[in-house]
């Protein structure tokens, strides 16, 4: 559920740190990410007052564009979000009216959308407008699945509940989500059947890529190439077909992840994949590469790297005879960052000269200190940090050090960086509380890397995001259990309870009680995932607004899918007593 914008921020060279860490794996997953905070993002983007990620977690442009919008529409000025807030953004007649106009701005793009979608039988139905618009069932019982609740239940309620949502947009995107959610289930048909409600032909678009992706991370690899096949748009279908190859190579399919490859290639120099989407190409490659590596096939990752590197070279002769280097520039700074995120240092430093401003730079720097850190190398990677001016990438650089050697059984070099980067974080300006709190919560990790969870607690306690602070106590919670310590565990647990209660979202108090229920159901601690499904099922039980319950009922039905077999029937029959 997860989408990416690509505009360059404070925000994109902090992710640049750690690129996938987050989205591998739910226990390191310590900043939420919040569909309340994304669909803001979107709007003040397109009120032009926010040009930062759209990634649905909270960073300090976000907070000034809050404050931003806040004092322009006569509103407290606390730079807070809330639902009373986005109803407000949503509603108003501002951002109605600049919403029609980019309806009017796009509606070329929608007609070559409905007709790729028209050129294939499989996607024509999709269309049809009598899946448009459908009135929710106002006289249904919405208790019932609450009191015994059914993944279908679940699911059948998050699409009443988006029927309701007002503003097509935020209709549209919710039904994606819905969709995403039944396909990794194996739903297929039914994702396709949530799909055909959307009524922007270009979010339909985007949702059977989607829907051919979540059957790939799940592991259906056929039901993914199936979705796959039927995409009509070569782009989307290779962003599809990434994750594909990506699946095969995690099971050991590794001739059939190279033929999938080499469709992608095919399609992305068709006539219609032309243009200026140089850029695109190179991130594609160098996102298929790191994934490719985590799934176990470095060889293959580096092939694909340096046939695009020698691609983007020799457009760099031609450019530079016109002149035009920025395009070309980008590219190489990408596939630069790219090469240390694999590992493949020695390349990553050839093309740093290439990065021609402090940017980008700044953002390959980052992902060398990081390759050189994992690698052991101290002595790169420190000269590296150290020539950084700007303590927010240091804090953090010199957190993931000490992880790295703590892993590493280094443990006085590991004590000796994090004593330096508690020094970076003090030296972060005070309004730039995103940034602190990111650095401290990398500092917990690398405590709880040490094995110090007493230290690893101090740091939790000066984290002031009630969301990213529930996340390391829970974090430090299961390292107790895993030290044995369980009334330290249960210490842990209560103080990530009380965190999230003074979470003012309910929504995304909701998200942060079902990644719970994901970490603990992967875990076979049963009782505490129980725990945790019963505290978001209650929160949500109380939610009116219709796009707030939508979103809500989309994350519980993942998290009670995680509540696999007998636990989720237990589940299903406590909640029915």
């Amino acid at each position: 559920m997860l989408s990416v914008v690509f505009s360059f921020t404070t925000h994109d060279a902090i992710a640049a740190l750690n690129p996938d860490d987050q989205l591998i794996n739910n226990r390191q997953q310590f900043m939420p990410r919040s569909p309340l905070v994304e669909r803001l993002q979107v709007l003040f983007a397109e009120l032009k007052i926010y040009s930062g990620v759209i990634d649905g977690r909270l960073n300090d442009d976000l907070t000034a564009a809050v404050q931003h919008y806040q004092a322009r529409a006569g509103l407290t000025v606390d730079g807070k979000v809330s639902e009373e807030l986005l109803a407000h953004v949503e509603f108003k007649s501002e951002a109605e009216a600049l919403l029609v106009r980019l309806d009017v701005v796009g509606s070329e793009q929608r007609v070559k959308a409905r007709e790729k979608l028209q050129s294939v039988a499989l996607t024509r139905s999709l269309l049809d407008p009598a899946r448009k618009n459908q009135v929710a069932d106002l006289t249904r019982n919405r208790d019932i699945c609450f009191q015994a609740p059914t993944v279908d239940c679940l699911v059948f309620e998050a699409i009443e509940s988006a029927k309701a949502v007002g503003r097509p947009h935020f209709r549209d995107w919710t039904y994606g989500e819905i969709a995403v959610v039944q396909a990794r289930l194996g739903q297929v048909d039914a994702a396709r059947e949530t799909a055909g409600r959307i009524q922007d032909p270009r979010l339909i678009l985007v949702t059977l890529r989607n829907i051919a992706v979540a059957l790939a991370k799940s592991d259906k690899i056929e039901l993914a190439l199936d979705s796959a096949a039927i995409i009509p748009d070569e782009w989307l279908k290779a962003e599809a077909l990434v994750a594909v190859a990506v699946a095969q190579t995690r099971n050991g399919g590794w001739p059939q992840a190279r033929q999938t490859m080499r469709e992608i290639e095919q399609l992305i120099e068709t006539p219609e994949a032309t243009g200026d989407i140089d850029f695109k190409k190179t991130a594609l490659t160098t996102g298929m590469a790191r994934k490719l590596v985590k799934a176990g096939d470095p060889s293959a990752a580096v092939r694909i790297m340096k046939g695009e590197r020698d691609r983007i070279k020799a457009l760099m002769k031609v450019d530079t005879a016109t002149k035009k280097r920025s395009g070309v520039s980008a590219s190489l700074s990408t596939l630069a960052a790219g090469f240390a995120q694999i590992d493949e240092t020695e390349e990553a430093s050839k093309l740093l000269d290439f990065a021609e401003d402090i940017v980008h730079r700044r953002s390959v720097s980052v992902a060398l200190a990081r390759a050189y850190g994992r690698a052991g190398q101290d002595e790169p990677a420190t000269a590296i940090i150290n020539a950084l001016e700007e303590p927010r990438y240091r804090s953090i650089l010199l957190a993931d050090m000490a992880r790295y050697q703590a892993l590493s059984g280094i443990d006085d070099r590991a004590r000796i960086n994090l004593a330096r980067a508690e020094t970076a974080v003090a030296a972060i300006a005070q309004g730039q509380k995103f940034a602190i709190n990111h650095a401290r919560e990398r500092i917990v990790r690398s405590w709880i890397a040490l094995g110090d969870l007493g230290q690893a607690g101090e740091a939790a306690s000066r984290i002031t995001d009630a969301g990213i602070r529930t996340g390391v106590w829970w974090q430090i919670a299961v390292a107790h259990v895993d030290a044995g310590a369980t009334r330290l565990a249960q210490k842990s647990t209560n103080n990530a309870i009380a965190s999230i209660a003074s979470v003012k979202s309910t929504l995304d108090r909701v998200w942060l009680y079902c990644g719970q229920v994901q970490i603990m159901a992967e875990r076979r601690n049963n009782q505490q995932a129980l725990l945790a499904f019963s505290k978001a099922m209650e929160i949500a039980r109380d939610i009116r607004h219709s796009w707030t319950r939508a979103q809500a009922l989309v994350r519980l039905v993942e998290a009670f899918s995680a509540l696999q077999g007998p636990l989720a029937r237990s589940k299903s029959n406590s909640l029915k007593n």
